[in-house]
């Protein structure tokens, strides 16, 4: 896709320039989170894109002057306040913070070969890493006159993927650790947000035969529900998930087993 389609695409159906802090999106280096820092940066939003792959990262700074990049294993957890220190050293500007990082693992919990350490990083890259970086952000952010925390959770966080189990855990425990920080948080000038995600086609659902968004749909309707101020944004067919829970939430068992 030229830079010109891009542009076309990205923005449409949000403003073309946006009022929004200079923002790290973790898991920048692919899919959602890279179609978040650049359909950020082109709406004129200074991000902070964060992954593990400095190559990969170099490219995608490339694409944009208003993306700059920060190398991080978000699996080691003790050194995530570290780098948030330095990060506010850095960039004093950042009070936006999206946690879209995230590992998943299909497999039964007695599947051979399937031991504590895969277990291990699956939690602490999509659950432990989020709150372990909020925590250490949260008094800069407190300090800005707005700031937002936005949580990438999916729809296996509210009905669990049999193969999944792990994973669903952990998009169950952000989304309720989203819920606790936005009580925490109210009356703050901290905005916490949760977007729940549908399938999204991206490496991580290879195989699966789900109907698939676009990881740039997926991005421009997390930024679309950012600028109106929502705190939950539901992304594509997760739309339907607050009617299923309450009127028929075993259909909703079965939609997400059978993707």
């Amino acid at each position: 896709m030229n830079t010109k389609t891009f542009s076309q695409t990205a923005l449409q159906g949000f403003q073309t320039r946006m009022a929004m802090p200079r923002t790290l999106v973790t898991g920048a280096t692919a899919g959602i989170g890279r179609e978040l820092a650049l359909q950020l940066a082109q709406a004129g939003v200074p991000v902070l894109a964060l992954g593990r792959n400095a190559q990969i990262l170099q490219a995608l700074q490339d694409r944009s002057p208003l993306i700059a990049t920060v190398v991080c294993d978000l699996s080691d957890v003790a050194s995530l306040p570290d780098h948030a220190a330095q990060l506010i050293v850095l960039y004093p500007d950042l009070a936006c913070v999206i946690h879209n990082a995230g590992v998943q693992d299909i497999v039964r919990m007695d599947d051979a070969g399937y031991g504590a350490g895969q277990l291990r990083q699956e939690v602490d890259v999509n659950l432990v890493a989020p709150m372990v970086l909020t925590q250490a952000l949260l008094p800069h952010l407190q300090s800005k006159q707005r700031a937002c925390v936005v949580n990438i959770t999916s729809g296996m966080g509210f009905a669990p993927k049999r193969t999944s189990a792990v994973y669903s855990a952990t998009k169950a425990g952000l989304h309720l650790f989203s819920e606790a920080l936005r009580a925490q948080l109210q009356g703050s000038t901290v905005q916490v947000v949760e977007a729940v995600m549908p399938m999204v086609d991206t490496a991580m659902s290879q195989g699966s035969g789900a109907a698939k968004i676009s990881p740039a749909q997926a991005a421009r309707e997390v930024i679309t529900g950012m600028n109106k101020g929502l705190s939950v944004v539901w992304v594509g067919k997760a739309r339907a998930i607050p009617v299923l829970l309450r009127l028929a939430p075993s259909v909703l068992a079965r939609v997400i087993q059978r993707g």
